[in-house]
């Protein structure tokens, strides 16, 4: 064997190496960009989910004839939600992270 070969085999070594490496990577960024959006997501849902249930039981016992007390609670707690999840991002520290090496 030439001195080329030996040289060949060890670039395709590491080249293979690093397409495993980048494989494995890739998966693990996007189950953590789901993880991520499903928390997100319930960060949202939930307090709106308790600005309806809420809502609907101040329309039912103490209605208005001029305020919808539903659509204002799911309003406030879509607002409530959003900050909440921004917080949560923002804490984590989630979007300035970058891969160290």
């Amino acid at each position: 064997m030439s001195v080329f070969d030996e040289e060949n085999k060890k670039i395709k070594k590491t080249l293979v190496k690093k397409v495993r490496t980048m494989a494995r990577r890739d998966t693990r960024i996007l189950h953590l960009n789901a993880a991520i959006l499903s928390v997100y997501g319930w960060q949202m849902a939930i307090p709106t989910l308790i600005g309806i249930i809420l809502g609907r039981f101040l329309d039912r016992h103490f209605s208005i004839p001029y305020l919808s007390w539903t659509l204002n609670l799911i309003i406030l707690g879509a607002v409530i939600g959003f900050f909440n999840a921004n917080h949560w991002v923002k804490k984590e520290g989630i979007l300035k992270r970058k891969d160290k090496k």
